[in-house]
């Protein structure tokens, strides 16, 4: 016992000795460990007025920050047609109103003579106007084939005489009365022949032939009535008296009675056809063949005298059409079609042949017009 006492009191001593060595408290040593101990603070300088402040960065602007913007988006390309060329305007300066056929068989079609009020009236061939320009008349080769009239607003279309193969009418004077040319049978004329010291011989053909003949139709009761006229006959025009008919014979121009049996040669050129008798009854307007090509002659109400109103030189390679003459109303121009630029169009000329120009451009711009060389009257004119 006094051993363990004597222990504890050297510890203690030994203990003490060491706290006095290292300078600490014995007090603050028995601290029990598991208390936290706060670290010491640590001093701040105060700045004197001779330090330099150390820049703080100072708070941003009032710049506006960008807002993005979606982007718009970029239309694809797409490829835009060329818009079409401007039409052709109009022909100002004629009076009246044309009738024209695109071609033998096709549409009809009316319109104002400077271009305006194009419409579609019917189709067929040949037509022509009425004196009166109410009406219009025409020929068709489709089921029922015939002469046929309309009036000028498309109303009231009527067969008027009904033939398997008709052509070219036109009015008389008056209205009252249609001529055209149609196909009909007739005989072939016999065989002549010379035996000496007997004189000539026939000898009749027994089997029939077509032929083609002038017929006049009245409208007021229908009846038909057939001129004394050349075998192959065609297109025939009146005379401003209604009392003949001027047509294209088998050996040239010949001039016969409407309603009789005369019969005479108007020109003896077999190369002219489709004649047109002026309004005022003093020219005849012609279609010539001329060695290769068409061109449109006039000569005089008697058949005396021809004259060429269009022309081309002779050095050309192709020399162009000029077909189908048609009288203005007032006998001052005349309207025909022609091929001078490589296309079928239409152009009009002073009664003398003078001022030649193309009309109705915006017509053929929009419709294809063609010539099948059949000497079909391709247009007409009315007031």
């Amino acid at each position: 016992m006094k051993r363990k006492i004597l222990t504890a009191i050297v510890l203690v001593v030994l203990l003490t000795g060491c706290a006095a060595l290292s300078g600490t408290d014995p007090v603050e040593e028995a601290v029990p460990s598991s208390t936290p101990v706060l670290p010491a603070a640590t001093p701040v300088s105060t700045p004197s007025a001779t330090d330099t402040p150390v820049p703080t960065p100072a708070p941003p602007t009032g710049t506006p920050t960008a807002t993005p913007v979606p982007p718009t988006p970029t239309p694809t390309p797409t490829a835009t047609p060329a818009p079409p060329p401007p039409a052709p305007s109009p022909t100002p300066g004629l009076q009246g109103r044309f009738v024209f056929q695109v071609g033998s068989g096709g549409d009809i079609y009316v319109v104002n003579a400077d271009g305006t009020d194009l419409r579609r009236l019917t189709q067929g061939m040949d037509p022509s106007w009425s004196p009166d320009g109410i009406q219009v008349v025409f020929a068709r080769w489709a089921e029922p084939w015939g002469i046929y009239a309309i009036n000028a607003d498309g109303s009231n279309e009527r067969l008027l005489f009904s033939s398997s193969v008709a052509r070219s009418p036109v009015f008389s004077p008056d209205g009252s009365q249609l001529a055209f040319h149609f196909t009909t049978e007739g005989r072939h004329p016999a065989w002549r022949f010379w035996i000496d010291g007997f004189g000539w011989y026939y000898i009749e053909r027994g089997y029939k032939q077509t032929e083609w003949h002038l017929g006049v139709l009245n409208l007021a009761d229908g009846r038909l009535h057939e001129p004394y006229c050349d075998n192959l006959s065609f297109s025939p025009t009146w005379t401003v008296d209604g009392e003949r008919l001027v047509y294209d014979g088998e050996q040239g121009l010949m001039i016969s009675e409407a309603n009789g049996a005369n019969n005479v040669p108007f020109a003896d050129n077999p190369h002219d056809h489709l004649p047109v008798m002026s309004p005022d009854g003093t020219q005849v307007a012609i279609q010539h063949w001329q060695h290769d090509h068409w061109e449109v002659f006039a000569t005089g109400a008697d058949g005396v005298g021809r004259w060429p109103l269009t022309g081309s030189s002779a050095l050309l390679e192709r020399r162009p059409n000029n077909v189908s003459p048609a009288w203005s109303p007032d006998g001052k121009h005349i309207a025909f079609l022609s091929d001078r630029s490589g296309e079928w169009e239409f152009y009009v000329m002073d009664a003398d042949g003078s001022n030649q120009r193309q009309i109705l451009a915006n017509v053929t711009e929009a419709l294809t017009v063609w010539y099948e060389g059949g000497n079909e009257r391709v247009v007409s004119w009315t007031r």
